[in-house]
């Protein structure tokens, strides 16, 4: 399991000045952002760098982002959002055995976290919305939440899972999926590939879904 080489983040290019339609300047320095995350980190640039990346002026991006922490709440918000698609699509996978349903929406949680870890650092990262300026965030937060939790019911209501509060089920299943990635994306965990990386979680999961039903 175990290799020499560590599976890495895909680099992204160096950030550079694009053309952006009108109206589509959020977009694109959402974009310089996750780049500049990827390659230095959601600590190591600024909003006028993000600015830059894009060819316009900082006073430019000001007026679609008052501050920093608005800009990486909107990475955020666009990395829980993406989120929640990739667990819809999972939920539409024609298997009924809850316990496989479960394994299908970790395995979709842990892929998404190794296809975009810049998002992912972002999401996971300090808590952007302390002083609630970004509801949309919290909204979008809770829809990728609630995927989960319609699943973990599901099964309850089959009788499959164990009568306990869905939610704390759901919490369960989250955090192992997201003690697993940050083992990954900080090294901790040296896989060969992604495939290895979502397979041997999967094996790994298994004592916590024979817990999880009844």
């Amino acid at each position: 399991m175990l290799v020499s080489r560590p599976m890495t983040a895909r680099a992204a290019p160096n950030a550079k000045k694009r053309a952006y339609h009108h109206g589509d300047l959020a977009r694109a320095l959402v974009t310089a952002a996750v780049e500049l995350i990827a390659r230095r980190g959601p600590e190591a640039f600024t909003l006028r760098e993000a600015a830059a990346a894009v060819g316009v002026t900082h006073g430019a991006a000001y007026r679609h982002f008052e501050d920093k922490q608005a800009l990486l709440a909107a990475v955020a918000e666009e990395g829980y959002r993406g989120l929640a698609q990739r667990l819809a699509k999972a939920a539409l996978v024609p298997e009924n055995d809850p316990r496989q349903r479960i394994r299908v929406h970790a395995a979709a949680y842990v892929e998404f976290a190794l296809e975009r870890p810049a998002h992912y650092r972002v999401m996971w990262g300090p808590r952007l919305n302390e002083d609630g300026r970004f509801p949309t965030l919290e909204a979008a937060i809770a829809d990728a939440f609630s995927r989960l939790t319609a699943e973990i019911e599901r099964g309850q209501k089959a009788g499959a899972f164990r009568d306990a509060p869905t939610r704390d089920l759901a919490i369960g299943v989250w955090i192992a999926a997201h003690g697993y990635v940050e083992l990954v994306l900080r090294r901790r965990l040296k896989v060969k590939s992604a495939k290895v990386a979502v397979d041997y979680f999967l094996s790994l999961l298994e004592p916590f879904l024979d817990g999880l039903c009844v």
